[in-house]
């Protein structure tokens, strides 16, 4: 299992309510287990009442966040102080860091107004730019993670993030629109 980018949309009043109070953030930052009903003799409704509870438009998730990363910015650097300026470093890179832990580092959040300008680069970018950009030998070059293996990158290994990214533009899009903050987060 690798690291997955995650994003999570709350409301500034929540995200004020969450830094005053640990336990609002630990609860807030956990998946809800206490609300699932666990029927045993019925796995697929547990499955689907967690994918449910997974799947909701204030949640997302990404695998191939380096290689949208690269595609987006065209700088493989991981380093916040790149010469990459925002709005497009701020989908995977940016954000100011919380005093919330993440696997990885702290989680970071966006303002309205850096949700805003992401929303609106990310809509510039269609899938089919992002296609364009693609090509194996400089991402397997660049060791873009997670470098899959064997063999490295490829169209197949790459389609899934083409598929995602939609959904990914209109989670941004929806944040912008009902004037959410986005929590980043690598775990």
């Amino acid at each position: 299992m690798g690291i997955t980018a995650s994003y999570k949309r709350i409301t500034p009043q929540k995200f004020a309510e969450i830094q005053n109070d640990t336990e609002a953030a630990a609860s807030f930052f956990k998946l809800n287990l206490d609300d699932l009903v666990f029927d045993f003799s019925n796995p697929q409704a547990m499955i689907a009442q967690l994918q449910e509870q997974r799947s909701n438009k204030r949640d997302f998730s990404l695998d191939d966040w380096h290689a949208l990363h690269f595609l987006i910015t065209g700088e493989s650097s991981l380093e916040v102080d790149t010469q990459v300026s925002p709005p497009l470093c701020n989908v995977v890179m940016g954000g100011a860091p919380t005093q919330f832990e993440a696997s990885y580092g702290f989680v970071r959040y966006l303002t309205l107004e850096e949700v805003r300008d992401v929303a609106n680069a990310l809509s510039q970018i269609s899938v089919e730019e992002l296609k364009s950009r693609f090509n194996s030998a400089v991402f397997n070059e660049a060791e873009i993670y997670p470098n899959p293996s064997p063999g490295g990158w490829d169209e197949e290994e790459i389609e899934p993030l083409f598929e995602l990214y939609p959904k990914l533009v209109e989670f941004f899009q929806n944040a912008a629109k009902e004037g959410d903050i986005v929590l980043l987060s690598s775990d």
